[in-house]
C-alpha cells in the first residue's frame, strides 16, 4: 500500500490594497502531481518469514531451480557468492540439499548485516528515494544487489535493475513489514 500527496503551490497576484476581493488571478508556480511514498508496516513479521518471503519472490520457493543467468536455488545466489561465503559446493550439491541453501542464507544475511549495521543504524525508519526504510528491506536490498548496492543507494540513490526489470525500490518495499531481532543473526 502506498501514501499518495498532491502538492501545488499558487502565486497569487493582487492590486495594490491586499484585500481578497481585489485578487486578480491565480498562477500556479509549481505543480507536482504525485509522489508515491512506500506506506510504514501495519503487520509485522518475524524472521523466518522474511527468509520464506525472498525464497517466494527469488524462485517460488524452489530449491532446484537455476535461472539464465546462473543464479541457483530457492534464493537464487550466484555460485560467486556461494564460494565468497566459505561454502565450497559443486552446483549439484548446492541444488540437492535444502538445509544447505538456508545455511548459506543466513550466512548471507549475517554478512550484509555485518557490513550495513551503520546503515540500518542511519536510514532505518526512515523515507529514503520514496521507500520507507527498515532494517529487514535493507537487508533484503543487500540481497538484491549486494551490501555494495544496498549502500550505493542509500548514500548516492542510486539504484540497481537486474535482467528482469526489478528496481532495488521495489524489491525493498515487499520487505519493510519484518521484525528481525538483529542481534541473533
Amino acid at each position: 500500500m502506498k501514501i499518495r500527496l498532491m502538492l501545488s503551490f499558487l502565486v497569487l497576484v493582487m492590486t495594490s490594497s491586499f484585500t481578497p476581493e481585489k485578487i486578480v488571478e491565480e498562477i500556479p508556480i509549481i505543480e507536482i502531481e504525485e509522489i508515491v511514498v512506500s506506506e510504514p508496516p501495519k503487520e509485522v513479521h518475524q524472521l523466518n518469514e522474511l527468509i520464506e518471503a525472498i525464497g517466494k519472490l527469488e524462485s517460488n520457493n524452489r530449491y532446484d531451480v537455476v535461472n539464465p543467468y546462473g543464479f541457483m536455488g530457492k534464493y537464487q545466489f550466484s555460485p560467486r557468492t556461494v564460494k565468497y561465503l566459505g561454502f565450497d559446493v559443486t552446483r549439484e550439491e548446492f541444488l540437492s540439499n535444502p538445509q544447505l541453501q538456508d545455511s548459506v542464507m543466513i550466512s548471507y544475511l549475517r554478512s550484509n548485516y555485518s557490513s550495513l549495521q551503520h546503515h540500518i543504524m542511519v536510514y532505518g525508519y526512515t523515507i529514503h528515494n520514496g521507500v520507507y526504510i527498515t532494517p529487514s528491506s535493507i537487508l533484503a536490498g543487500a540481497h538484491f544487489a549486494g551490501a555494495r548496492g544496498m549502500k550505493r543507494f542509500l548514500e548516492d540513490s542510486r539504484g540497481t535493475t537486474d535482467a528482469n526489470g526489478m528496481t532495488i525500490q521495489r524489491y525493498m518495499e515487499n520487505f519493510t513489514d519484518y521484525e528481525l531481532n538483529l542481534e541473533d543473526l
